[in-house]
């Protein structure tokens, strides 16, 4: 099977972090044994670049001759659909519930966006999202025609080690509790400034509490900042599937999250965390219940807690039953009613 993936976001020598899922399911999809060719659309080149990459495309369509075309963010279906086969489309989040200034306002530029992605949505073969909550946010003919695909997490790279290793490697101390933070972009919706408010909270209770934040923290120490956490703490306004959550538990830490998201269905069992109201006095009374109950000696290497269905491989195997789907689907479309394909003329 050919894919050629289109994607607004793919990691570059300056940022080796952008859309670095991205490019680890086109991995785990050519380890499934397809061909993938990936281009990528607007990034450096400027938004205007959604409708010149039409051509860019529809040379990789001509030289490539892909089955099908996976279009990753909303936005991206404009230089994807109308190019001869099928696409499918996968949204990660703002592309459907909006961007937000902070405490949930979605600002009216969001709201032109959204709506594009709806309009697009319905030449889409298949709309894959991130979680059940966004499959709600679908427009109904789409919604038809949608799956839970969320990102798959590879394994090789998010793995258990002991707490007192990545507490050193990150020259942090060996007592109290350290909460795990992840601010990428440093946008608002994160709500980081409830973390902080949730930290001083256990302060005040007499905990020893380090909020360890991580920001602008390259792809090879990322999984360090996770194995040092006794929890992550997940606070945000609005997520669609935060790769951070499914990253921590594949490294053996637990999560602490208001219910944002696909982290409820992710985070299903009290061996994986704590799911609790949106105010710090809350957030602060699940750590200490999950911390209290299950400490993790330092000199341990914990289990991964990652359910199975998420990692990379099973994530493959899913879109390749969806892509296989779509191109039978195609075929009955030009196979003359009653004959089989081959028959016809």
């Amino acid at each position: 099977m050919r894919v050629l993936v289109t994607t607004n976001m793919y990691p570059t020598a300056e940022r080796p972090a952008f859309g670095i899922f991205v490019a680890r399911q086109v991995a785990s999809l050519e380890r499934a044994g397809m061909a993938v060719v990936v281009e990528t659309v607007s990034g450096h080149r400027g938004a205007a670049d959604y409708w010149h990459a039409r051509r860019r495309i529809a040379r990789q369509v001509r030289e490539f001759r892909p089955d099908l075309i996976h279009a990753h963010y909303g936005l991206t279906s404009i230089p994807s659909a109308g190019q001869g086969v099928p696409f499918v489309v996968t949204l990660y989040g703002d592309d459907i519930n909006g961007q937000s200034t902070g405490r949930g306002r979605i600002t009216f530029k969001s709201r032109l966006s959204v709506l594009a992605t709806q309009l697009l949505n319905l030449a889409a073969a298949r709309v894959l999202v991130q979680s059940e909550a966004m499959q709600s946010r679908l427009w109904p003919s789409a919604r038809a025609r949608s799956d839970v695909v969320p990102s798959g997490i590879d394994e090789d790279l998010f793995s258990p080690r002991p707490r007192g290793e990545a507490r050193q490697h990150l020259a942090l101390p060996s007592e109290g509790w350290v909460l795990g933070f992840v601010n990428s972009g440093g946008q608002p919706t994160k709500r980081l400034d409830l973390a902080q408010a949730t930290a001083a909270e256990l302060e005040r209770r007499g905990h020893k509490v380090t909020l360890l934040v991580a920001e602008k923290v390259s792809v090879a120490e990322m999984p360090w900042y996770y194995r040092a956490s006794d929890c992550l703490l997940m606070t945000s306004d609005l997520e669609g599937s935060p790769n951070c959550v499914k990253e921590a538990l594949a490294c053996g830490t637990p999560i602490v999250s208001v219910p944002v998201g696909d982290v409820p269905q992710v985070v299903d069992s009290a061996e994986r965390g704590r799911i609790t109201d949106r105010n710090p006095a809350a957030l602060a009374d699940a750590v200490a219940d999950l911390l209290g109950t299950a400490p993790v000696a330092l000199d341990t290497v914990p289990p991964s807690l990652l359910p199975p269905r998420l990692r990379s491989g099973a994530v493959a195997m899913q879109l390749r039953e969806i892509y296989a789907g779509v191109l039978a689907q195609r075929q009955r479309a030009v196979s003359p009613a009653g004959s089989l394909p081959g028959e016809a003329g």
